[in-house]
């Protein structure tokens, strides 16, 4: 691919995301949220296992922290989108989670490239987000 279109696909995906998401929506997304809108990790109902996530960030560190039968469990109930939609605001992140299937052997895996892909998709526009407006 030239150096060209490369440079045009980039503006176009940036544009995209220029027009999806303001730099206040990428800076909540990015940012921390407060203990009693934390995410909480459980093995199964009723069984916490005294993890959890504050941020986006601190979430995908989780993954590797918790059990396959706690990111299962979640993913089962779509706990991880919701919190990730409603309460982070990554409505695009959520969509993505959602395909996810929870028989995937590789589901800590495939959950970790999801989020840390996501994490680094956006910090990636931040600067050209903050240059536009």
């Amino acid at each position: 691919m030239s150096v060209t279109k490369l440079h045009r696909k980039r503006k176009e995906s940036v544009d995209s995301l220029e027009k999806s998401l303001s730099k206040e929506d990428v800076s909540k997304i990015l940012g921390t949220v407060t203990y009693d809108r934390a995410f909480f990790f459980y093995e199964g109902v009723a069984k916490p296992n005294g993890e959890f996530a504050v941020s986006l960030s601190d979430f995908c560190n989780k993954i590797n922290a918790v059990s396959s039968e706690c990111l299962a469990f979640h993913l089962k109930r779509r706990d991880f989108q919701k919190w990730i939609e409603e309460v982070i605001g990554d409505v695009e992140l959520a969509r993505r989670l959602s395909k996810i299937k929870v028989k995937d052997n590789a589901l800590r895996n495939t959950l970790y490239a999801f989020v840390s892909n996501r994490i680094n998709e956006l910090k990636e526009t931040w600067p050209i987000l903050l240059a536009l407006h």
